[in-house]
């Protein structure tokens, strides 16, 4: 993606061109340590390539990154080849944004950097276009590979196909297409956007029809939640809060709901759960000497004790469709089950799942 790999100047400036306004804190999660990360991003500020900007919504601040021509040039001095793409996006997206405006800049940018940070290729020179133009390049589909699509560049590719079809109204930050599956990315920061189930799910089937006609097919449409903890998961899944609430709710529609947080772990868990085969690997090591495989098929069990008496339902992917459906007593066991998840997401499981269904974590580590 960078042309010099070790020109974390260069990195930075590409994640604030790109995201055109960039959350001073994703700054220190755009790879490397943190606090070599926060001492770059002094050196940009001084150095005139960004300037930063502040704006309040109540009692909330949001600081923001914006490229300024400064760092532009050096972008096409460092990476001649991109500077076009950069300068269009930059003339596209006004330096003057109001407090809405700043709070959905925040929320897309966090979509782009956990994306990025999941493994999903985000830059589009690497990436098949969803243009029919294919205005910067014509990479054909890998089907191992995860690739991330921003929502300017999935307005962009539905307004091609239809003008009069415009999601601006959607929550949806991005979508993250995968072996045969889209993730659509959605965050509960503080908005005054309500959720709207119409809206988002023919956003939703308008993505899944274009990923088709681009020849990246999915069978699948899941929902991917980001919070700050786990326990807007808990007011998620609540009775009642999905009446004209801003957090985000769930819908049947989308084949899968999963709840990650919005820091390191989440993009781990990110990772895992757009990555089949880190999955399988993930899976064999925790249930070895421990859980064995069912015997017969069973959609609502995952797996057995060693006794073949308890049922086993994986949650460490925090599917929060599957949670809030649970079976406390699944056909063809006389006791209930046990969950298996991460061990930061144990508390929150447990209040969703309630009292009578025993929550244990997982100590094998997510594998990188």
């Amino acid at each position: 993606m960078i042309t010099q790999k070790d020109d974390r100047m260069l990195e930075l400036l590409w994640f604030v061109a790109y995201s055109g306004k960039l959350p001073t804190q994703l700054a220190q999660r755009i790879g490397g340590h943190p606090d070599w990360n926060r001492h770059v991003m002094y050196k940009a500020i001084e150095y005139g390539y960004v300037d930063r900007t502040k704006w309040y919504s109540g009692q909330r601040v949001y600081r923001l990154l914006r490229i300024t021509d400064k760092g532009l040039s050096y972008i096409a001095m460092k990476d001649p080849q991109n500077a076009a793409m950069f300068l269009f996006m930059q003339e596209r997206d006004p330096s003057h944004l109001d407090t809405e405006k700043a709070v959905r800049a925040h929320a897309v940018a966090v979509g782009l950097v956990m994306a990025c940070n999941a493994g999903a290729v985000i830059h589009p020179a690497m990436k098949p276009s969803l243009l029919l133009a294919n205005k910067y390049n014509s990479v054909k589909p890998d089907p191992v590979t995860s690739y991330y699509y921003s929502v300017r560049e999935i307005r962009e590719a539905i307004q091609e196909y239809n003008k009069d079809t415009v999601a601006k109204t959607s929550r949806i930050l991005g979508a993250i297409v995968s072996d045969r599956k889209c993730y659509c990315l959605y965050y509960t920061g503080a908005s005054r956007m309500y959720w709207r189930n119409p809206t988002e799910l023919n956003t939703a089937a308008s993505i899944n029809a274009l990923l088709e006609a681009r020849g990246l097919p999915c069978d699948l449409m899941c929902q991917v939640i980001i919070g700050t903890n786990m326990r807007v998961a808990e007011k998620i899944t609540r009775p009642g809060v999905n009446v004209r609430s801003k957090f985000i709710t769930l819908d049947d529609e989308f084949n899968n709901c999963y709840f990650i947080t919005n820091d390191e772990d989440g993009e781990a868990l990110l990772r895992l759960i757009t990555n089949r085969r880190l999955q399988e690997s993930f899976i064999r090591s925790f249930m070895k000497d421990t859980y064995k495989p069912l015997d017969t098929v069973n959609r609502a069990v995952d797996a057995v004790t060693l006794d073949g008496q308890r049922p086993v339902i994986f949650s460490y992917e925090c599917d929060l469709l599957r949670l809030a459906s649970i079976d406390l007593v699944p056909i063809g066991f006389e006791e209930t089950p046990i969950i298996l998840c991460l061990d930061y997401q144990v508390d929150a499981i447990q209040n969703i799942v309630g009292g009578m269904v025993e929550v244990r974590a997982i100590q094998t580590p997510i594998p990188t």
